[in-house]
């Protein structure tokens, strides 16, 4: 079961992941109280999201280009350097005293375009340093360390932005990025990147490749209208209500704790089960994620809202081990940084809109309804796609069934 962690490079690779990942998850509480204790309301919080949203997606692209192109080692270690600065001078400003929303939600944008150089060379890197017949359980381990951290990060985020302020809670993360780069820095590894016969040529050809494979491509849209209808209404509503009908921050790191155990179970799923059809089982999971839109709207309490978010992210995480092992498996390894960038920015392209337009949507036919809409679309949706042909004949494995993969 844990292979992969007998090769160097991957337990490099892993550490660093896990570490920034606590920071991964501890900034969007203290990003979304700063704004909120700035004098802004639920749509600031939205607009912060959106700024890192879209400029994530704008420069993913590129992104993956770079990530065929250049050592993808190197390309992350850019990319947490990059995202150090950016925490940081928000941190600084935050504990000066000085700190503006709109100064907030533009470094926010600068933090969404240092992290989309970061995702299309992790792909490429995973499959660069494990064996193929280990990819499962490399993936599996990665979401688990991903996962693991979601808990711990959003304890300590709501801990510290309780107890000292977002400031603080800033600059721990610009500490992680620090250290995730000084151990990617440590990977040993020859890259199989290589510069091709030009950039725009090499966008051509990995939109041919992400495109080529219907399944891809289906997939990647539904998940983009459900970031837009479904995921973004509770997030950016989620902490305005937690401030105005629950205990503020403390609350809201309870959920976002529940929904980061829940996520650590379906990393360990992930890492044991395969499925014969694996798209449609991690799909009608799926429909869980609608329960934690329905009690905030109706019955916004911590004890519900907690194991809510833990089924929404059980599914999420099974969803995305299965997800990253059948792209790295079916897609040829020198274009597989493009393929993920054009998959992450498809999936993500309506999200800036999803946050920016949550709060106002939600003045204008109510909060209730808003959240209503959400949960009912993803039900519908999810029952829809699993039905298609295309989806429904992906496999990890030709002749697998739902059983736990053998231990390596």
């Amino acid at each position: 079961m844990t292979a992969p962690f007998g090769l160097p490079a991957f337990r490099l690779l892993f550490a660093a992941r896990a570490t920034s990942y606590v920071g991964t998850y501890l900034a969007p509480i203290a990003v979304a109280f700063a704004i909120l204790d700035n004098g802004g309301g639920a749509t600031a919080v939205g607009l912060s999201f959106a700024a890192w949203t879209l400029a994530q997606v704008t420069m993913l692209a590129f992104g993956g280009v770079v990530g065929d192109r250049l050592p993808r080692r190197v390309v992350m270690i850019g990319s947490d350097t990059a995202s150090t600065a950016v925490r940081t001078a928000m941190g600084v400003l935050l504990l000066s005293g000085h700190a503006q929303v709109w100064e907030l939600i533009a470094l926010q944008g600068c933090g969404g375009a240092a992290v989309a150089f970061y995702s299309p060379a992790s792909y490429g890197l995973v499959r660069e340093v494990v064996p193929e017949d280990q990819l499962q359980q490399a993936n599996g381990l990665l979401a688990i360390a991903r996962y693991a951290a979601f808990p711990l990060g959003a304890a300590i985020g709501g801990s510290i932005v309780a107890l000292i302020g977002s400031g603080t809670a800033l600059l721990v993360d610009a500490g992680t990025y620090a250290a995730s780069a000084a151990l990617l820095s440590r990977i040993d590894v020859e890259s199989i990147a290589r510069a091709g016969a030009g950039f725009l040529r090499e966008l051509r050809e990995g939109w041919s490749a992400f495109v080529e494979q219907t399944w891809v491509w289906v997939l990647v849209l539904f998940v983009s209208l459900y970031f837009l209808i479904t995921y973004a209404p509770f997030f950016v509503l989620g902490p305005y209500v937690a401030k105005q009908s629950m205990h503020g921050a403390g609350s809201w790191a309870f959920v976002v704790t529940g929904e980061g155990l829940g996520s650590l179970l379906g990393g360990l799923a992930g890492l044991r089960v395969r499925f014969r059809r694996p798209l449609v089982a991690t799909g009608a999971l799926f429909t869980l994620t609608a329960v934690q839109n329905l009690i905030l709207a109706f019955h916004p309490t911590t004890l519900l809202l907690t194991p809510a978010a833990a089924g929404a992210g059980f599914a999420f995480a099974l969803g995305s081990v299965v997800w990253d092992t059948t792209l790295q498996r079916m897609v040829a390894p020198e274009k597989l940084a493009r393929v993920a960038s054009y998959g992450w920015m498809g999936a993500m392209v309506f999200l800036p809109a999803g946050y920016a337009l949550a709060g106002p949507i939600s003045t204008v036919i109510g909060l209730k309804a808003d959240l209503a809409i959400a949960a009912a679309w993803v039900v519908a949706s999810t029952l829809f796609v699993i039905r298609l042909r295309v989806v429904r004949e992906v496999g990890l494995e030709e002749g697998t069934d739902a059983v736990p993969a053998a231990a390596q």
